[in-house]
């Protein structure tokens, strides 16, 4: 796909499907996270291992956190744009 530089998305369709994607994208790593934390934190109090040790399974939460942001911020982007186009079909 190639894209003018002044338009990263080609229609307002494919606006909205990007934010539907990235939000079920986001979602998902986020509850990993939550998973990992949770995991972590039970193998701890029961003092047990659990697949892995509880700083492992923190280790996997903050990694799962960091890679929940790449959507997050991509849909924050796309309703910005989302935004911009709007208020440029007002004032039009």
């Amino acid at each position: 796909m190639s894209y003018s530089n002044d338009k990263p998305f080609k229609n307002r369709e494919h606006i909205l499907w990007e934010i539907g994607y990235c939000n079920k994208a986001a979602a998902y790593t986020t509850i990993l996270c939550l998973v990992f934390v949770a995991v972590g934190i039970i193998g701890d109090l029961l003092n047990t291992k659990l697949g892995l040790g509880s700083t492992s399974w923190l280790l996997l939460a903050i990694v799962a956190g960091v890679l929940s942001m790449g959507p997050h911020l991509h849909m924050i982007m796309a309703r910005h744009l989302l935004g911009m186009e709007v208020i440029k079909k007002d004032q039009a």
